[in-house]
C-alpha cells in the first residue's frame, strides 16, 4: 500500500514540474452511483444512489500529464433486499404474499480527490484516463434507523457510534470529452472508487442481547465495513486558456 501511494504522489509531482500548463478548466458534473460494501467476508446488495462534483484541472498538451482536484457529494453504502415470496399463514393456513423489503445502509460523504489525467486526441474528441487519491468526511448516515431496537451494538445491529468520520481511498477510471466550442466541453466519465480505510468498525462484543432467548447470551464478532463505488459522471468543462505572446 505504501508503494502504491508513493507511486501516485510521484506521478502528481512529475505532472506539476514537467507539464506545460496552458490554462485551467472548471467542471460541474454528476450522475448515478453503484455503491457496494464488504462487511467482513460477506457481500451485500448494491445501493443505487447519486453524486455531484465540482472540479478544477490544469490544461496540458496532448500526451502530457495534467493535474486535477475535485470536491464532491457522494453516497456510499449497500443494501439488503428481501424479494417477495408466498407463504402459508401459520394460524389460518391460507396463502399470503410478502411484498419484499429493502434496507439501505447509506453514508453521505463530502469528498476531496486529487490526481493526474492523461489525454489522447481522436477525430471525434479526447479520451483520458485518471488516477488519484481520495479523502472523504461523513456528513450523515442511515444507521440511526436501528436505534428503535435495543442498544444497537448489543443487539447485533450497526450503531452510528461505530462510523469513522474520515475515510481514504483511490479513484481511477477514464472518460471522453466532446468539444462544444473553444471553451466548453461535454464530458462523460466512469470511475471506480475503492476505500482502503474503514467506513465502520465495531469491536467484538460478548453477552449481547439474543432476541430469540431474551437473554444476554450472544457473542457479536468484530465488524469491519469498507466502501467501493462505481460512478458514471456526465457534465461540462469550462476552459480558461492562457495564450503566450512573444
Amino acid at each position: 500500500m505504501i508503494r502504491i501511494l508513493a507511486f501516485i504522489c510521484l506521478l502528481i509531482f512529475t505532472g506539476l514540474t514537467t507539464g506545460k500548463t496552458q490554462g485551467v478548466a472548471f467542471g460541474l458534473k454528476g450522475g448515478p452511483t453503484l455503491a457496494v460494501q464488504k462487511w467482513d467476508n460477506s457481500d451485500r446488495d448494491p445501493l443505487f444512489a447519486y453524486h455531484f462534483i465540482a472540479s478544477v484541472e490544469s490544461l496540458a498538451e496532448e500526451g502530457e500529464v495534467s493535474i486535477f482536484a475535485q470536491l464532491g457529494y457522494h453516497t456510499r453504502g449497500s443494501a439488503i433486499r428481501i424479494r417477495s415470496f408466498q407463504f402459508n399463514d401459520f394460524t389460518t393456513g391460507a396463502p399470503r404474499t410478502y411484498n419484499g423489503n429493502t434496507t439501505k445502509y447509506d453514508f453521505q460523504n463530502l469528498g476531496l480527490s486529487v490526481g493526474v489525467k492523461q489525454r489522447f486526441m481522436r477525430n471525434i474528441g479526447v479520451f483520458h484516463y485518471l488516477l488519484g487519491l481520495r479523502g472523504e468526511y461523513n456528513l450523515s448516515n442511515s444507521l440511526d434507523q436501528f436505534e428503535e431496537f435495543p442498544p444497537s451494538v448489543q443487539s447485533g445491529f450497526p450503531s452510528p457510534a461505530g462510523v469513522n468520520d474520515f475515510t481514504f481511498g483511490f479513484i481511477f477510471g477514464g472518460g471522453f470529452e466532446l468539444p462544444l466550442s473553444d471553451y466548453i466541453d461535454a464530458t462523460i466519465e466512469l470511475t471506480i472508487n475503492p476505500d482502503f480505510t474503514k467506513q465502520y468498525y465495531q469491536p467484538p462484543f460478548n453477552n449481547a442481547f439474543n432476541p430469540f432467548s431474551g437473554n444476554n447470551d450472544r457473542s457479536i464478532p468484530e465488524l469491519n465495513i469498507r466502501n467501493n463505488s462505481i460512478e458514471l459522471t456526465v457534465g461540462f468543462r469550462f476552459k480558461r486558456v492562457v495564450e503566450y505572446v512573444d
